[in-house]
């Protein structure tokens, strides 16, 4: 009888098999001469595992930081400016898409500033970092320019913009800093080793492409130009991923601490009819929507909202018109409540924009344009609370249409908007995509895993987990107008605090305490007055 054995698969190897295996992939690993082509793992392995191959011939891009901050706005700079204060030999991966000042610097140049000049001033001399660029540029500069103006009285915002992309340009050259251009897809932690690691996609037209020169002479002054050369030469030096045409590489960092500074969007609403939309980012510009707009022929725009955002956008368009560069402009501005109540619940500063204060050039033009005067016929007899206005100033050509609440608000706007060309739409700002939250990586190192749900913290600038502890630190926090800070004046809830020097007040009294619990793996005390005080109503929001 023969004795009972344990049968081997026949996919398993026998000791004489196994052994020609070894030897064949030794060979195989060791080419014969330099120009020899080899695979790194015999044929048979190839086919049957190609995936395995794959991950063995895939580039190793992931890299080490101290910190890696996304955003290069108003609170990407400020953010960078103190980590570099903070840890003195701490290396910092900074990620934008263009690093020319955020919003500000490429979308909010033409608008009247909502703070007064000194806080941009305050905001450029708030770091020692930040003074000793300043004292090193040649004289005169646009710190030299920010100086000479009046700093209790508000400004256009390109002086705002100057200054941003002036520490910026700066910023990208320091030694500790690493620049690179691209957009963070996902954002994947290690809870073992306390590191996040993010999937970049390199942006590789951003700063190679020559604006045109005449469109530069008509939009830009001589000072604006210079600047924008000097910008472009800087952009050589930033680091740019490598790149495949057929097949386009992600590129990973890896840190113990993670910033977003991503800024905010203009937010949309569904209309009762489908029309042409304006941007809200387009229309806060003049010379962007001079250009949009036919001259020579009849058009309608309707300007939804009665925030500060609505009324720079009427203001720019008033301005087409008395001009006379758009004689035959006219307006339809929808409003749901007075303007009055309007002002004062939309004008605490465009989210995108980062202003913050009060008063500015919005508040004057709807003073002296937009408030009372508003007539409506009734019955053959005026009343007051209209829809026209007397003929003169803006009345000539805005016609305003109060819209009820609820289902009648409904069908006057659809009746409203009947023979409307364009349509913007001041509804606020909403956070800029966001990258995903992934719980883990995979064999082939790329996110895996449904998103996460994280919340976001105002009076700390932290996240934790959703429907866990508010004490857990993640290592991941924020920062801008995107995750601001709480101003603690306000009674209650308070209310966001939005701005450029209001950005910068909060980041330093944040970055010590984020690097300090990202190092020591503490947990935030919630009676430390640093991060909102006891008893304080914290403000929290969703983040993904």
């Amino acid at each position: 009888m023969q004795p009972l054995t344990r049968r081997r698969c026949c996919s398993h190897l026998r000791g004489g098999a196994l052994s020609i295996f070894r030897s064949a992939l030794r060979q195989s690993l060791k080419p014969s001469s330099p120009n020899t082509f080899y695979s790194p793992l015999p044929f048979w392995l190839v086919r049957r595992n190609h995936n395995v191959t794959n991950a063995v011939n895939a580039p190793q891009n992931s890299q080490n930081a101290d910190a890696i901050v996304v955003g290069g706005g108003a609170a990407g700079i400020a953010v960078v400016g103190n980590l570099l204060e903070v840890m003195p030999q701490g290396r910092i991966v900074w990620i934008d898409r263009s690093f020319m000042g955020g919003s500000i610097g490429q979308l909010y140049r033409e608008v009247p500033s909502y703070s007064p000049a000194g806080d941009f001033l305050q905001y450029a001399q708030a770091l020692k970092l930040f003074r000793d660029i300043c004292d090193a540029a040649p004289k005169p500069n646009v710190m030299t320019t920010l100086q000479s103006l009046d700093p209790e009285m508000t400004c256009p915002l390109h002086h705002a913009a100057d200054m941003l992309t002036f520490i910026s340009d700066n910023l990208i050259q320091h030694p500790r800093v690493e620049p690179v251009l691209g957009t963070v897809t996902h954002s994947v932690r290690d809870p073992k080793a306390r590191q996040w690691t993010i999937t970049l996609t390199p942006n590789h037209d951003i700063g190679t492409i020559t604006p045109d020169p005449q469109q530069q002479q008509q939009d830009l002054s001589q000072q604006q130009q210079q600047q924008q050369h000097q910008h472009q030469h800087l952009h050589q030096h930033l680091q740019h991923p490598p790149h495949s045409q057929h097949h386009p590489q992600k590129y990973k960092h890896t840190a113990p601490l993670l910033i977003y500074c991503t800024g905010t969007r203009p937010k949309t609403t569904d209309l009762p009819l489908p029309l042409s939309r304006l941007t809200l980012d387009t229309c806060l510009s003049p010379t962007r929507l001079s250009r949009l707009l036919a001259a020579d022929r009849p058009r309608t725009v309707a300007v939804i909202g009665s925030g500060h955002a609505a009324v720079l956008v009427l203001r720019g368009l008033v301005g087409l018109v008395e001009a006379g560069s758009h004689p035959l402009l006219r307006v339809r501005w929808f409003v749901r409540d007075g303007i009055g109540r309007g002002m004062g619940g939309g004008f605490g500063g465009i989210g995108g924009v980062g202003m913050g204060g009060g008063g500015g050039e919005a508040v004057r033009f709807a003073q002296e344009m937009l408030e009372g005067g508003w007539l409506a016929e009734e019955g053959g007899q005026l009343a007051e609370e209209g829809e026209r206005r007397a003929e003169e100033g803006a009345g000539r050509f805005i016609t305003r249409l109060v819209i009820p609440p609820m289902e009648a608000g409904h069908r006057a706007m659809k009746k409203g908007l009947e023979g409307v060309d364009y349509v913007v739409e001041d509804a606020g700002f909403v956070r800029g995509r966001l990258p995903e939250v992934r719980p883990g990586l995979g064999v082939l190192q790329g996110p895996v895993g449904k998103p996460k749900n994280l919340v976001f913290n105002a009076p700390t600038g932290s996240f934790y987990p959703n429907g866990g502890s508010r004490d857990h630190v993640l290592g991941l926090f924020g920062a801008g107008s995107a995750f601001p800070d709480v101003d603690r004046s306000v009674a209650g809830w308070g209310q966001p605090a939005i701005g450029v020097w209001e950005f910068m007040k909060s980041v330093q009294r944040m970055v010590p305490r984020w690097v300090q619990v990202s190092k020591t793996r503490h947990v935030v005390k919630r009676d430390d007055r640093d991060w909102g005080g006891r008893g304080k109503k914290f403000r929290e929001s969703r983040y993904f």
